[in-house]
């Protein structure tokens, strides 16, 4: 389970980037805290994880799995992107590319469609997204109390 922990780490850092500077509403201890239900969820064939490996380094990964839509829509399941991040310096090189096609490719058997939530902030991520095939379906707007 050392790749676990490899994954863990870099969900870490998507978490801590998420919180300072797109939404600080994420908690950046949840990778660590939620580990062994992460680790069972891998062993019991949850989803799909694909990992970038240079040289015995785990470099980046995308979290998928497949979930039931919500009651008032005619399609019964959706693929989601759960969770994806590439190291800095891997970026640009096509990896983060390569998940999301490779996911698609998996989903295409079990779902109609495929989604992912990004950040209203993150700019580069949806430019990302966008650029991959995805479009804009629904906006989640929420107010501060």
């Amino acid at each position: 389970m050392k790749d676990v922990d490899a994954i863990i780490e870099l969900s870490s850092q998507l978490c801590i980037n998420e919180h300072n500077f797109y939404d600080n509403t994420v908690d950046i201890s949840f990778p660590i805290n939620n580990k062994e239900k992460f680790k069972r969820n891998m062993r019991n064939g949850f989803g799909l994880v694909i990992v970038a490996i240079d040289f015995d380094n785990i470099e980046g990964y995308l979290i998928g799995s497949i979930s039931k839509t919500e009651d008032y829509r005619n399609i019964d399941k959706i693929a989601e992107i759960d969770s994806m991040f590439v190291k800095p310096k891997f970026r640009s090189q096509g990896v983060g590319i390569m998940f999301v096609n490779q996911f698609i490719e998996w989903a295409k058997a079990q779902a109609k469609r495929v989604k992912v939530v990004v950040s209203a902030k993150n700019n580069r991520g949806i430019k990302f997204y966008r650029k991959a095939g995805f479009i804009d379906h629904e906006i989640v707007l929420e107010m501060k109390l």
